[in-house]
């Protein structure tokens, strides 16, 4: 039985974390060190500066280990950077792997990401449940059959919900074909661009 393999629970890998440490650590003396050089600014307001950069990469590092997703017999909880979304299976629509509309705008970004919908077709992203962190054919397929033995005899699909949920794919499909084309047409212009340098030098 799926009901078996729960509960289910996906955070941010040890290695990760470490290069969030590694950043803070790197960061903050820098940031700390140049603003206390500053010579036109007042020591109080150095010191609001130094707190403020402070209580913010403490909030990094917090929210970072904070975020996760985990599913049980009761539903999916989603922990996000600000606030926690819990999604009892019976209220759940679909729950799909999708393109990441913006893998292509930073390295380390995930190409497929994971999303659970509710019963307005409204999604929440199940963070950590990427490409990134697992095998995400394998983790979807699990968290999938669970929800189909969990949702209860009751359920049923929501004609609404499911047309808004296709409007998004369609938007994002769309989106990310002029991303594409975007990239390509800037990477064309650039190569004409360096040749004209090249010739009229």
């Amino acid at each position: 039985m799926s009901a078996e393999l729960l509960p289910r629970d996906y955070r941010i890998r040890p290695h990760q974390m470490t290069a969030v440490y590694v950043a803070v650590g790197v960061g903050l003396p820098g940031i700390a060190l140049s603003t206390l050089n500053l010579d036109d600014v007042p020591g109080s307001v150095k010191l609001v500066i130094i707190t403020l950069v402070v209580l913010l990469f403490g909030w990094l590092v917090w929210a970072s280990k904070r975020c996760a997703t985990s599913a049980d017999l009761l539903g999916i909880r989603v922990r996000r950077f600000t606030g926690s979304r819990r999604l009892a299976w019976e209220d759940i629509q679909e729950i799909r792997a999708v393109r990441n509309p913006s893998a292509a705008m930073g390295q380390n970004q995930p190409t497929l990401i994971s999303y659970a919908y509710d019963t307005g077709g409204r999604r929440v992203q199940l963070m950590y449940v990427d490409d990134n962190h697992v095998d995400v054919e394998r983790e979807i397929a699990v968290i999938r059959a669970a929800w189909e033995e969990l949702r209860g005899p009751g359920w049923a699909p929501d004609p609404q919900a499911y047309a808004r949920i296709e409007r998004q794919a369609v938007r994002e499909g769309r989106m990310l074909k002029a991303t594409f084309w975007g990239c390509g047409i800037f990477f064309v212009l650039f190569v004409i661009a360096m040749v004209v340098i090249v010739v009229s030098t």
